[in-house]
């Protein structure tokens, strides 16, 4: 009786998880920041001048919040002052790099440094996402690109979590590409 309960509620936190996970377009979109994959997609970035606060909103990080009138959402990345421990922050939620997914065979990594990071928040239907993405690329690395997303949860005490992939832009395929 015990491990069926336990089973299936194992069972629900899985399909949870996996409904809250970003499709592959979105992530692909988030990659390519300035060209969603569907039409259905609206990437939303966040520019302008940017805030930096050490240790005011978060004791022990360094929170840089691009796009100050731009960011309505409060997206931001604090940087931890000891150690590993940075994370994506979107009002009150966090999503920690280190508990990130990867998709693919690239393990996830701070931004450094932050302030060079593209922040953007992706839509699709009801759904808000948030996106990071790190391009430190030279050359034919140029069009490598590193990205975090994540849905942004309607419970506003719900932390985030975090998707992370690298990809060779040059390699995806935009809607207006895909539909000629």
């Amino acid at each position: 009786m015990i491990r069926s309960i336990a089973a299936s509620i194992l069972c629900l936190l899985s399909l949870q998880a996996r409904a809250s996970a970003p499709s592959d377009s979105i992530v692909d979109s988030c990659l390519l920041f300035d060209k969603p994959v569907r039409s259905t997609i609206s990437i939303l970035p966040i520019d302008g001048a940017e805030v930096l606060q050490d240790d005011y909103e978060v004791p022990g990080y360094t929170v840089f919040r691009p796009g100050f009138k731009s960011n309505s959402l409060g997206v931001g990345y604090a940087t931890s002052k000891h150690g590993n421990d940075d994370f994506v922050i979107v009002g009150r939620h966090r999503g920690y790099i280190s508990r990130a997914i990867p998709r693919g065979q690239y393990k996830p990594q701070r931004i450094e440094p932050p302030e060079r990071a593209l922040y953007a928040v992706i839509r699709e239907d009801a759904q808000q996402y948030v996106c990071l993405v790190e391009s430190n690329g030279n050359g034919s690395a140029a069009f490598v690109r590193s990205a975090f997303v994540a849905r942004i949860p309607p419970d506003r005490n719900a932390g985030l979590t975090l998707y992370f992939k690298v990809a060779d832009i040059k390699k995806l395929k935009t809607f207006t590409e895909g539909s000629r």
